[in-house]
């Protein structure tokens, strides 16, 4: 499955779950934060051989029913809650009770052992550069997403590298 098709996919959960979410008018965990996790969740599903739409709209549902940008410990569960509703009711095809179970796992610090699991876990912690924080290796649960973070860092300490001071010579 080519890249345009999983943004296609979480453009369409995105256009069809949106007005559910009460993360809305957030900043750091809003819209945009669900749209580019279902994205990388389902690019991860891709390469570990998951089910891509299960991971698409996983990682939109993920946060969905957040209610500030701080530290909201009951949002996994919350989402969990107001995600099985929403699959049930538009993607009852989907394994819910996975899908669930992994949403309200998800900001648990813990790495796992399921793969659909793996691709929402390592796609919102791929995600935590966006305020600021290093991305601990050891919390990641798939390869290709150990090599997505090592790539990502490496690029980040390029950018970074400030050239030598040019000294002038003494006369």
């Amino acid at each position: 499955m080519i890249k345009d098709k999983i943004v296609e996919m979480a453009k369409n959960a995105e256009d069809l779950l949106a007005p559910f979410c009460t993360c809305r008018g957030l900043g750091l965990h809003g819209i945009s934060h669900l749209r580019r996790v279902a994205i990388l969740s389902g690019r991860l599903a891709e390469a570990v051989g998951e089910d891509v739409e299960s991971a698409v709209v996983m990682g939109f549902l993920h946060d969905c029913a957040r209610r500030n940008d701080g530290n909201d410990l009951e949002h996994p569960h919350d989402s969990a809650v107001l995600a099985r509703g929403l699959i049930e009711r538009f993607f009852p095809h989907l394994e819910v009770d996975r899908i669930c179970d992994a949403i309200e796992g998800h900001a648990g610090g813990e790495v796992t052992t399921d793969p659909l699991t793996a691709c929402l876990w390592d796609a919102d912690r791929l995600e935590l550069k966006r305020i600021g924080r290093t991305i601990d290796l050891e919390l990641l649960s798939t390869k290709v997403a150990k090599r997505l973070a090592r790539k990502r860092m490496s690029s980040l300490r390029t950018i970074l590298k400030v050239p030598e001071k040019v000294v002038p010579q003494s006369r």
